[in-house]
């Protein structure tokens, strides 16, 4: 399976130069907007952290989530309303510096919520990026004939209405009716199934996988997140 080309190096820098450059560009009217909702000079240093430095947060914490990962369609709607934020933000803040716009009520409210949202969709984004992937059970056939073993060495004891005991093996009964365990796919099956999709001429990305392997979508997800793995 190919790995996508790297950006050549220079391409690193001057796009970090052009985001330095933008965010230096933003923080006047994002602070000038702070200002006239009321913050003193002190605490409205910080609006151009909430708006566009949260707009690319809210941006990076997209694109580094795997598509067909679940938590994906949020982190965009986040994304999206962050730039959105930012763009109306800087708009408003040029208009009152160059006279066509006044403060308003409805304005200092609007302003004044920033940083309640911006508070929640990082808390949201953070907990989400530390949440662990639960792994892939493995060893589940092991585990069930391990038990089936120690179910032989003793048989459960059952009363009945008149007091005595009878002994039936209800467990092993049991055992006989579940569904045996599925293993965990190795590696190499799985790359097995992503060289399949780019055969079949499609994407390899979470929700392909299950399809093709016959898994559910969120083992689909952590599949792909063991192929994109980088090897030792």
């Amino acid at each position: 399976m190919s790995q996508p080309a790297r950006m050549p190096r220079y391409a690193y820098v001057v796009g970090g130069l052009v985001l330095a450059v933008a965010l230096a560009m933003s923080a006047p009217g994002e602070y000038q907007l702070a200002r006239t909702a009321g913050w003193n000079e002190w605490v409205a240093a910080g609006m151009p952290v909430c708006m566009s430095v949260y707009a690319v947060v809210a941006v990076w914490f997209t694109e580094s989530r795997a598509k067909g990962e679940k938590g994906r369609g949020s982190a965009i709607a986040g994304a999206v309303g962050a730039l959105g934020m930012t763009l109306a933000g800087q708009v408003v803040a040029h208009w009152i510096s160059a006279g066509y716009m006044t403060s308003s009520k409805e304005l200092v409210a609007a302003v004044s919520a920033v940083p309640a949202i911006v508070a929640g969709h990082v808390a949201h984004m953070v907990i989400r990026a530390a949440k662990p992937v639960p792994a892939e059970a493995a060893g589940v056939v092991e585990d069930q004939e391990h038990d089936e073993h120690q179910d032989q060495d003793a048989s459960p004891v059952q009363p009945t209405l008149d007091g005595a005991d009878l002994l039936v093996d209800e467990v092993a009964k049991a055992r006989a009716r579940r569904r045996p365990g599925r293993p965990s796919p190795s590696i190499e099956d799985i790359r097995q199934a992503a060289a399949k999709l780019l055969d079949q001429g499609r994407e390899v990305n979470g929700p392909n996988l299950a399809d093709v392997m016959g898994r559910d979508r969120r083992t689909g997800s952590r599949y792909l997140a063991k192929l994109n793995a980088p090897t030792a």
